[in-house]
């Protein structure tokens, strides 16, 4: 009888270690707080919603504002409003437990996120199909006109007066739009403040950076982001991994590689 009960046993604390040790993931899982910021003239429930769910599933804390740069909203608001509403998204993580920080931007969403850890200090960056580079050869003459309108505008004491112009996506997409002088400057001007390689200088040291270049995605953008990399300090963690998707699909494409670096944080 003795010998019946011991392979028993062994089960029983296989299965209790095995139970320790799912529940110590899971509480570490929780302990990362992500933040999913979308796409330029796209939404929360867009592009990235698929890697939302799915780390949320997994177990991370999620959080996924509607930025300014939405489809609803867009530019509503300047570079001031998106440390602002990325701030709020951080807290109310921290308040449900996150004891670290990160956010995961894609497209616009990258540039939005690579500033916001240039001005904060939080535990990593996770860089998706990065767009938004004002300094970029596509963006600088197609943006000029607008950019020197509002430069003068700013210059005569009008910074809330409107600009209209027109506005690049990929897939040689465009809109025609309207916004402040001073939002203008924020978002497209060269020399101003989501200048990603500017950004990328100022990441603050003890910095995770992940960067994710889908395999479809136009050269240009693949050139900028890896210039992008190049741009951080020495003393930055980073990382890059090429997933098979277009620059639409490259969210859901990573999202198993994200929670995998995730982890290891």
């Amino acid at each position: 009888m003795h010998n019946v009960h011991k392979p028993l046993l062994f089960v029983s604390l296989l299965l209790l270690a095995l139970f320790a040790h799912n529940e110590t993931m899971a509480g570490e899982r929780a302990e990362v707080g992500v933040v999913v910021i979308h796409g330029k003239w796209d939404a929360p429930n867009g592009h990235a919603s698929g890697l939302a769910n799915y780390l949320s599933r997994e177990g991370f804390l999620v959080a996924t504002p509607e930025m300014p740069w939405s489809g609803k909203r867009q530019y509503d608001r300047g570079v001031d409003g998106v440390l602002a509403e990325l701030d709020k998204a951080t807290e109310e993580l921290r308040a449900k437990g996150a004891r670290k920080i990160v956010l995961a931007g894609h497209s616009q969403g990258a540039a939005g996120g690579l500033y916001y850890a240039s001005q904060r200090s939080i535990n990593g960056v996770v860089l998706i199909a990065a767009g938004g580079h004002p300094q970029s050869k596509v963006f600088m003459p197609h943006y000029q006109s607008s950019v020197s309108e509002a430069k003068t505008l700013v210059a005569q004491g009008k910074s809330d007066a409107l600009v209209s112009f027109s506005d690049l996506n990929t897939g040689n997409r465009s809109r025609n739009m309207r916004t402040s002088a001073r939002i203008l400057l924020d978002y497209f001007d060269p020399e101003g403040p989501f200048n990603t390689y500017d950004n990328a200088e100022k990441i603050k040291p003890g910095t995770a950076v992940l960067v994710v270049i889908p395999s479809r995605e136009t050269e240009g953008l693949k050139k900028m982001a890896d210039s992008v990399k190049q741009k951080l300090p020495s003393e930055v963690k980073a990382s890059q991994i090429e997933v098979d998707a277009d620059h639409l699909g490259a969210p859901d494409a990573a999202k198993s590689a994200i929670r995998d670096w995730l982890l290891a944080l």
